[in-house]
């Protein structure tokens, strides 16, 4: 039974369309905006599910169910830019992108649209045939770009006719729908395009920005559901809590939990968990601005700090800050912070206090990287290591209450200072305590 549980949670790799969750609000707008041939920009933190919702958007029974007879008509490629070499070409990619049209040349026709384009080595003009073609046939071609920033760092697309075409493409032929996934947002890649720019307007102005956020309550639900028997209320409550919300580390957590057996299951489970996805707050970090960085790292200090001292453990000036109001809700897009009262109701005592809203961190995971990093010194992250000795952290808080708020949680008598397993274990007494 157990192993049975623990491989019904994956995490190691994007699920398939057939082990897929929840996210039905993020497919119903990504087709509705391609039966008109509007295109869209995925925008997510590190393993929040971007390529899984890809693979789901390209999968032919999926389509079907959200466009009914419309798929019949509609050709997709998907295409994964992370492993791209720099031999990549602009004419690599336009060939590897059309190839599903090739199969389909007779049916359309495109054969000779298709031929010119490839003797013309994809240039704008025979590309614009081809998908003018293609539209007005009343087809279209569902391009889905996964890690598409590799393209816009990509030393062979430093040129700004290629993603100039790709916008005309698809705003102006009727024939082509692009979606891609990336860890920026569309104002960083219109930035990051406008070097390349000296007038116009920028790449990607065509596109919406749908954000994906960690999963809503009833979707953790229906993933602990599948452990089934095996997982008690205490220990979906734990789940919950040491991961927050967030797809990758629920997952990964159900998975060590399912696997560990005997006497001190869930701090041995947590350590192993710990073990697993340690790299991912390393990844996590680098893609935070430097106040949202503060703030995480304050609202885990405060939270440390209040369960090791106790009610001694105070700063109302910190607190007050009014810088937090907005960087605790970026957080909990994040699913690094979440309000006490919300969700299952994990009423701690402490945590941020800010304006009459207590705040605690989404996955109590994260307390334990910025422990790690911060109090035990234990692990070396080249991004923090920079961050600190520049002071980034003085954005948000004076160099005096960034030293109080540090130093008074380093001192703690040994309580903060303990490993994983023992932060574990007292995290589980205290959840069966407010039971």
């Amino acid at each position: 039974m157990a192993a049975a549980a623990s491989r019904a949670f994956i995490y190691g790799r994007p699920v398939r369309p057939s082990e897929f969750l929840d996210r039905k609000g993020d497919l119903r707008t990504v087709f509705n905006r391609l039966r008109h041939c509007e295109s869209t920009a995925v925008v997510g933190e590190p393993h929040i599910g971007k390529s899984s919702l890809l693979l789901k958007v390209a999968d032919e029974e999926t389509r079907q169910a959200y466009l009914g007879d419309e798929a019949q008509r509609a050709i997709t490629c998907l295409m994964d830019l992370h492993p791209i070499g720099t031999g990549f070409t602009p004419e690599a990619f336009w060939q590897e992108a059309l190839e599903p049209l090739r199969a389909v040349a007779d049916t359309v026709p495109l054969t000779q649209e298709l031929s010119g384009a490839a003797l013309a080595d994809y240039g704008r003009r025979p590309l614009e045939r081809l998908f003018n073609a293609l539209g007005r046939a009343g087809w279209s071609l569902f391009l889905l770009l996964d890690e598409f920033e590799h393209l816009l760092v990509h030393p062979n697309f430093q040129h700004p006719a290629f993603f100039a075409l790709l916008r005309s493409l698809a705003t102006r032929t009727g024939g082509l729908a692009i979606v891609t996934t990336s860890r920026m947002s569309v104002v960083e890649m219109n930035e990051c395009g406008r070097g390349l720019l000296e007038a116009g307007s920028p790449f990607f102005n065509n596109m919406i920005e749908m954000r994906l956020r960690p999963f809503d309550e009833v979707a953790v639900g229906r993933l602990l559901d599948l452990a089934g028997e095996e997982f008690s209320q205490d220990d979906r409550r734990f789940v919950r809590r040491v991961a927050g919300r967030h797809p990758f580390l629920l997952q990964a957590m159900a998975a060590a939990l399912a696997e560990t057996k005997g006497n001190d299951r869930q701090a041995r489970s947590a350590e192993r968990f710990f073990e697993r996805i340690t790299f991912h707050f390393d990844d996590l970090w680098r893609t935070l601005d430097d106040r949202t960085r503060t703030t995480a790292v304050i609202l885990s200090l405060m939270e440390l700090g209040g369960q090791a001292l106790g009610q001694s453990f105070a700063y109302g000036e910190i607190e007050k800050v009014d810088a937090f109001g907005p960087e605790l809700r970026k957080l909990a897009d994040r699913g690094l912070a979440e309000r006490v009262g919300e969700g299952w109701k994990f009423d701690w005592q402490h945590g941020l206090l800010w304006r009459g809203e207590q705040w605690t961190t989404g996955a109590q995971a994260f307390t334990w990287w910025v422990r790690d990093v911060i109090i035990a010194e234990a692990r070396r992250v080249a991004g923090y290591e920079e961050w600190l000795n520049n002071k980034r952290y003085r954005f948000v808080l004076t160099q005096q209450q960034w030293d109080g708020l540090v130093e008074a949680v380093r001192n703690a008598p040994g309580w903060a200072a303990r490993g994983v397993g023992a932060l574990a274990q007292s995290l589980f007494a205290q959840l069966l305590k407010k039971k």
